[in-house]
């Protein structure tokens, strides 16, 4: 490791640019939880956040790719985004299932949607019009499903979350305060010596 001022600055501006990144993240992160966490209280899912909405996976039907007990983030799509091999969450029978299209039919200048589940031998029986479709997937959260499912008050388990997440976030920009601070003093110290 090399210690000339070049050197040290260039980790400096390393360390500070992995601090922004997560910074970023954790706000991300934060953002997610929360709506995860208010999508699941309201188990009608009609609670939507930015147009974000969460769902547990609760069965095995789109295995591998999306595993029973993760959480999944859907945004709903402009119709003309929808195509083959989109992973999808809609409304049939006042549940939401979520799978894959695997075929998009035209009749009588409608688009319907044939679905399949990866994990599944057949596709399914009814297909789908874009109104029944609640969101098309963004992101899936592997078994965060779980820990919502498994915590008895779910409010709680929100709190601390959020909590942990605050700290760590307070904690971060406490150091990024510290290092300006360091900052600052070199240079008001090398102002004074050209003076």
């Amino acid at each position: 490791m090399r210690y000339d001022i070049e050197s040290i600055e260039k980790r400096k501006n390393t360390s500070r640019t992995f601090k922004r990144i997560l910074h970023i993240i954790l706000i991300i992160l934060i953002y997610n939880i929360v709506l995860l966490f208010f999508s699941s209280l309201n188990r009608i899912h009609d609670y939507s956040l930015f147009g974000y909405k969460a769902y547990v996976i609760t069965t095995n039907s789109m295995e591998p790719s999306i595993k029973e007990g993760d959480a999944i983030l859907t945004k709903k799509p402009k119709e003309n985004d929808l195509k083959e091999g989109d992973v999808i969450t809609f409304d049939r029978d006042n549940k939401s299932i979520t799978h894959r299209i695997i075929r998009v039919d035209q009749e009588n200048n409608t688009s319907y949607y044939v679905t399949k589940g990866d994990n599944n031998n057949v596709e399914d029986k009814e297909k789908i019009t874009y109104d029944q479709v609640d969101g098309k997937e963004i992101m899936v959260l592997p078994r965060l499903g779980y820990v919502m499912d498994a915590a008895e008050n779910q409010i709680v388990v929100l709190i601390i979350t959020l909590v942990v997440l605050i700290l760590l976030f307070a904690r971060i920009q406490l150091d990024e305060k510290k290092y300006n601070r360091r900052v600052k003093k070199k240079n008001e110290a090398k102002e004074k010596d050209i003076l």
